[in-house]
């Protein structure tokens, strides 16, 4: 143990007992014992405070606890021992309820098949642990999946393509043809300019970490969550452009809460759930 980390684990533990409101002032601290049998590094040390003394168990890569000597922890190497069993549960529960990191963001993309196979693939890539060579790799497969986007825009609407004389690889090109098409207007215009950063920076950040020997977790987990969003994005857009943003609403109090039940033959009567507001509607008029 260096004595510049010593120092400042001392002040840590200094620190991490101001939050218990319960405990004295510390009179003593001393490093009990290292122990390393895990192939991780922790120490113990010896807490005395004006009434009480502590075992504080901590390490580079261990969360810092403390445990009380007087009650339930006679050595040491009980604590040590306590504290390493409960983080490997931890550990253990943390790998069990795993999500994936696109998980973190609501994705309408089940149905793209190539698509949602390369994020799935990024996401169950990426850790920490990785060298930044692998993690340029999780750039480049954010970026192919933009371009699979691409190509799957590209399909839907060919005609478009034809008319801008777009290449079904130019990602950003292809995506801001789609924005005009699916969010036209004037009272659209704000949506646009904010969709086409998103796709520029999206595009711009994947190309970053692709060339980049540099980056680390937290960029390879940006690059991935920019392409998962802009994805999403797009097919959202499209969801506005066939019209699920056109619920028919209440008359009297505004709200979409509206149930449809068949009245007589060839009506419907349209019934608010909030405030009950009836209303029959003539299917041959519709």
């Amino acid at each position: 143990m260096t004595p510049e980390y010593r120092i400042e684990t001392e002040n840590q533990i200094r620190e991490y007992f101001k939050s218990y409101d319960d405990i004295k002032e510390i009179v003593n601290i001393k490093c009990e014992e290292t122990f390393n049998d895990l192939d991780v590094v922790v120490n113990v040390w010896n807490v005395k405070t004006e009434d009480e003394a502590y075992w504080v168990v901590e390490g580079e890569t261990a969360p810092m606890n403390l445990y009380t000597q007087r009650a339930h922890y006679f050595s040491a190497d009980e604590a040590y021992s306590f504290h390493m069993g409960i983080t490997q549960r931890l550990s253990k529960r943390y790998q069990n309820d795993f999500k994936h990191i696109i998980d973190e963001i609501p994705l309408d993309i089940g149905h793209l098949k190539s698509i949602n196979r390369k994020l799935n693939m990024a996401s169950e890539k990426l850790s920490i642990d990785l060298e930044s060579e692998e993690f340029q790799s999780i750039g480049l497969l954010c970026r192919e999946s933009l371009i699979d986007l691409s190509k799957e825009l590209c399909e839907r609407n060919p005609e478009l393509i034809k008319e801008k004389g777009l290449k079904k690889s130019d990602f950003k090109g292809v995506a801001n043809a789609f924005i005009d098409l699916y969010i036209p207007g004037n009272q659209n215009s704000d949506l646009r300019n904010y969709s086409r950063k998103l796709v520029d920076s999206a595009w711009s950040y994947n190309s970053m970490v692709v060339h980049s020997q540099n980056k680390k977790y937290p960029d390879a987990k940006i690059a991935l969550l920019f392409t998962s969003s802009i994805i999403s994005l797009l097919e959202n857009l499209f969801f506005k452009y066939i019209g699920f943003d056109q619920e028919l609403a209440c008359p009297e109090c505004g709200s979409l809460q509206m149930e449809f039940i068949e009245f007589e033959k060839d009506k419907l009567k349209q019934v608010c759930r909030k405030c009950e507001h009836e209303e029959i509607l003539n299917l041959e008029e519709q």
